[in-house]
């Protein structure tokens, strides 16, 4: 049935049933007419919630998995899980003590072993609908259960023209109307983009072609390219953003024209994090401004004019955004950067990164980084677009650090934040005011 797919695990009615059924299923699991059960009820919370907290502070800051402090929120869910883990273990071998004791299980006691791992389970389903809604990982039903139906397993259509020949100095609006039917909607495919230069393999890219490019005579277009977050994959975008829609939107209403836009992966893995640099992890700063371009020059009808092209991202991504037109603004000349890092990073203790991508080498390390670059050198001719989620204290903080540093360097930006804390539901909202900034730039209406 489509219409569950539709269904959105962010907002509407399942995370609030999810949540009346967990209410419930908790005050099963704390009903009890033993005085001992409730001091085993209130000292295991007092436990979980310590428990969690530690243990979310020690994959931070003792194991260093992430490169900063989980949201209080998600802390909060984890402690919740350890308790209710605990509630309904406990139940479940209270029921085996008492059938080991008496030989015979009671029909009371086997359906109160049934439903405490039950309503165990629908805690454990409402806090994974709830941490999801705070990442906006799987936005709908569809998101969660099937990979993203939009990848054509094809390669892109043959070129038209010769591999990077085509150095357009008017916008594509002004050389080029359709003059016949169109494909209602662009279409995405699956490709491999070789480290020729850096030696360094990602997973496939997706590329999204405009219905122009479905046209006999189609036109030289502009170039995206976007990088999703980490942990993430270049299917993020197509699975946790309004992406596709809105390309497809664009295009609609502009003739069918919307720009190339490629999505590499610059980490390898969702568990890796090269931090889009040129380190001892990998050479992913040379993969993003020399392997990429130079796959997208030899296998699409692209605009060599690099004035037409941008770069974008979320988290990781726009931190890589950043630091693609601040390291090569030859090859970028505009960017989105949504909820970017200060600095790209490997854990909160800014030795450790230093130590595991540079062997302890502090200035190599500083050389690369945007905000030193920025304070070195000027950029008039790039144009960036900030955002951030409102409730996002840190990334918005980050922001506002970038921007002004870009002024000072002679940028053209703008900011804007929107509902949400560090999640996609917010790529999503920042999409429209993003692309039309970056659109602008790159020559479209």
């Amino acid at each position: 049935m489509p219409w569950i797919n539709e269904l959105s695990l962010i907002d509407g009615p399942i995370p609030i049933v999810s949540a009346v059924m967990a209410a419930v299923a908790i005050l099963f699991l704390l009903i009890r007419r033993s005085p001992r059960w409730w001091i085993f009820a209130v000292s295991t919370a007092a436990a979980a919630t310590l428990l969690g907290v530690l243990g979310c502070w020690a994959v931070i800051h003792v194991f260093y998995w992430w490169a900063e402090d989980l949201p209080a929120t998600v802390v909060s869910y984890v402690a919740l899980l350890l308790w209710v883990i605990t509630l309904g273990g406990a139940t479940a071998l209270a029921g085996l003590r008492g059938r080991q004791r008496n030989r015979v299980l009671t029909r009371a006691g086997s359906l109160r072993r049934t439903f405490a791992a039950a309503a165990t389970l629908v805690v454990l389903m409402f806090i994974g609908i709830q941490v999801n809604a705070s990442f906006g990982q799987y936005p709908t039903v569809g998101t969660l259960i099937d990979p993203p139906a939009q990848i054509a397993q094809a390669a892109p259509p043959q070129m038209q023209f010769a591999p990077g020949s085509q150095f357009m100095t008017s916008p594509v609006a002004q050389r080029w109307t359709s003059k016949g039917a169109l494909p209602a909607t662009g279409s995405v495919v699956s490709v491999n983009i070789p480290g020729t230069a850096s030696g360094f393999q990602g997973r496939n890219a997706l590329v999204y072609l405009p219905p122009a490019y479905s046209a006999p005579d189609r036109p030289v277009l502009p170039v995206l390219v976007l990088v999703s977050g980490q942990p993430g994959s270049p299917d993020s975008w197509l699975r946790s953003s309004d992406l596709v829609d809105s390309l497809n939107e664009y295009a609609g209403t502009h003739g069918g024209v919307a720009p190339l836009v490629v999505i590499p992966d610059p980490n390898g893995s969702d568990a890796a994090n090269t931090m889009c640099l040129n380190s001892d992890l990998a050479q992913a700063d040379t993969y993003m401004a020399i392997d990429v371009p130079a796959w997208i020059k030899a296998n699409l009808d692209a605009d060599a004019n690099h004035a037409h092209w941008a770069v974008g991202g979320f988290s990781y991504g726009g931190t890589c955004a950043v630091q693609m037109v601040t390291r090569h603004p030859e090859v970028f000349t505009s960017f989105m950067a949504v909820s970017p890092e200060r600095e790209p990073a490997l854990a909160v203790n800014r030795n450790v990164t230093i130590e595991r991508a540079f062997h302890g080498d502090a200035a190599a390390f500083d050389a690369q980084l945007p905000l030193t670059l920025l304070s070195e050198k000027r950029y008039p001719h790039v144009r960036g677009f900030f955002a951030a989620g409102e409730q996002d204290a840190q990334y918005s903080a980050n922001v506002k650090i970038l921007q002004t540093a870009s002024r000072q360097a002679g940028m053209t930006v703008e900011a804007a934040s929107y509902p949400g804390g560090h999640s996609w539901t917010v790529v999503s909202a920042a999409l429209p005011h993003g692309l039309a900034f970056i659109f602008s730039g790159l020559g479209l209406p």
